[in-house]
């Protein structure tokens, strides 16, 4: 009898180190071409932005380079940016701008080419109010 437990025992904990890990899914969210929302982002100068609300409204994070976690990081109208953020916009002429749901550029992502802006997604990957780390670079390669 604890032959029989062990065996299942190891079996479980083989079946439990061989199974694979979920995939990753990013998601392309850019809908508003350069002259729709995404101009709040070029009018900063940033190179990409976070936005509090939908649509590029509400309060915004001036992107500038890549943000390995987004705590202690706050919109411009105070709410922090750590899992708060709605929408996603690229100012830059040649990179993309993307963010993930977890720090260090882990897990899911949403992402918008430049000159686009986009809602981020609410399922399949659920991104909005639901971020960590945030790229917005402009020497891509």
């Amino acid at each position: 009898m604890r032959a029989a437990a062990a065996v299942a025992g190891v079996a479980a904990a083989f079946a439990l180190a061989t199974t694979p890990a979920s995939a990753v899914t990013g998601v392309n969210v850019g809908t508003s071409a350069r002259g729709g929302w995404n101009d709040h982002c070029n009018y900063t100068g940033a190179y990409g932005c976070l936005y509090y609300s939908p649509n590029g409204a509400g309060g915004i994070f001036e992107g500038y380079g890549y943000y390995a976690d987004l705590s202690g990081y706050t919109f411009s109208d105070g709410h922090s940016v750590r899992n708060n953020a709605a929408s996603i916009g690229n100012a830059t002429t040649n990179c993309n701008s993307t963010t993930w749901v977890s720090p260090h550029s882990g897990g899911d992502y949403n992402w918008v080419s430049s000159g686009r802006g986009g809602n981020l997604t609410s399922s399949n990957p659920v991104l909005r109010n639901n971020e960590a780390s945030f790229d917005a670079t402009a020497s891509c390669t």
